[in-house]
């Protein structure tokens, strides 16, 4: 995958991949680790969601242990 990523003609692919990763990273701390309840924050399954935490090479596992700091 990062050889597509190479190129300028894949930036939107490249920004679509970083928002993504970071979006569900954001909805893991929220949920502290919690996919089901992450998918749900999302407004997708669990399936989905656990897909793209694979795709993205997120390990969830270490979200159970943070501190979550409330947004605002």
């Amino acid at each position: 995958m990062d050889k597509e990523f190479n190129t300028e003609k894949n930036t939107l692919q490249r920004v679509v991949f970083d928002c993504e990763k970071t979006v569900i990273r954001h909805a893991l701390v929220r949920t502290k680790g919690n996919i089901t309840a992450a998918a749900r924050l999302l407004g997708t399954t669990k399936r989905i969601l656990a897909y793209k935490v694979h795709k993205y090479s997120i390990d969830y596992e270490q979200f159970k242990y943070e501190l979550n700091v409330k947004e605002y």
